[in-house]
C-alpha cells in the first residue's frame, strides 16, 4: 500500500469506495489537557476500513429560505452557498456523487 500512495502514476487505480487505503495512527490524549484535539503521536499504524454516510436534512424551500440565498449570494459565490434551489440543490447534489464515485467498470 505505501508503494501504490508514493507512486502517482498509481493514484488513478484508487477509487474512492472500492480499493481506497487507509492508514491511521494511534494517538494518546493525555487527560489533564481537556481541549486537546489530536493525541500525542505513537508511532503505531493500523490499516483501516473509512464508512461514511450523507444526511441530508429536506427542509421546504419557503420564503425564509429565499432571503437567506439572497443574502448571502451578496456575500459568496450564489452556487456554492446551501440555501439555493432544490432542482440547483439536486443538481450540484448528483454532479458531486458522479465525480467522487467511479462508475463501476
Amino acid at each position: 500500500m505505501d508503494q501504490l500512495l508514493l507512486d502517482p502514476k498509481r493514484w488513478a487505480s484508487i477509487k474512492l469506495g472500492i480499493n481506497m487505503p487507509a492508514r491511521a495512527e494511534r494517538t494518546i490524549r493525555k487527560p489533564e489537557f481537556e481541549l486537546q484535539l489530536v493525541g500525542e503521536r505513537t508511532g503505531e499504524f493500523y490499516e483501516v476500513v473509512i464508512f461514511f454516510g450523507i444526511i441530508v436534512i429536506l427542509q421546504d424551500y419557503d420564503i425564509t429560505k429565499k432571503l437567506e440565498h439572497a443574502y448571502k449570494s451578496i456575500q459568496y459565490d450564489p452556487t456554492s452557498i446551501s440555501a439555493v434551489d432544490p432542482k440547483q440543490y439536486s443538481r450540484r447534489f448528483r454532479d458531486f456523487i458522479f465525480k467522487v464515485f467511479d462508475e463501476d467498470t
